[in-house]
């Protein structure tokens, strides 16, 4: 059955979906208990979050965008994905949508902390994919293996990042066969 949505504090969370559930009280308890949850985040060691902080840095970027190109072929700004966020200065405090041109890049992409804001932007009926295929066990120019973290094709250490109409692959070239 479909409930009606009960004005609490996080509705906002929650607006524009339908929940459907067995029970009332199953409803109910979930937001008890993520409410409940919610103030007991709030306060830390007896100091309470600055949780406007987070909200006001998002719409200042929101409203001071930025758009750059990648395509291939030249068409961009940049040839590559990596050339697009080496291009973005740190400690950037607007949102950059990095619009990416339909094609198979070939790249580590990898987003420091100090690059917030950032948006990949594809083509919907078109879009990009970022593929690699370094696995745990690969020599790095080091001599020794990268492992787990730097094996990654894309790796996003910084906030508000978002993908949007992005494929994002990583393979490990084995030879499937046939018996």
């Amino acid at each position: 059955m479909i409930l009606k949505i009960h004005f609490h504090v996080i509705l906002f969370l929650l607006s524009s979906l339908y929940i459907t559930t067995t029970s009332s009280d199953d409803f109910d308890k979930w937001i008890s208990w993520n409410v409940k949850s919610y103030h007991q985040k709030k306060t830390v060691l007896g100091t309470k979050w600055n949780l406007a902080a987070p909200d006001l840095k998002l719409r200042q970027a929101e409203s001071d965008k930025v758009r750059i190109t990648v395509s291939q072929d030249g068409a961009g700004d940049f040839k590559t994905i990596t050339e697009a966020i080496n291009s973005i200065p740190p400690r950037n405090t607007r949102r950059v949508i990095v619009m990416i041109a339909p094609g198979v890049y070939r790249e580590k992409v990898m987003i420091p902390r100090t690059l917030p804001f950032i948006t990949f932007l594809g083509d919907a009926l078109d879009p990009p994919t970022i593929t690699g295929n370094d696995t745990a066990s690969v020599t790095g120019s080091n001599g020794a293996p990268l492992g787990t973290f730097r094996s990654a094709t894309v790796a996003v250490d910084a906030s508000y990042f978002i993908a949007i109409n992005i494929k994002f692959e990583s393979f490990y070239g084995m030879e499937i066969t046939k018996r």
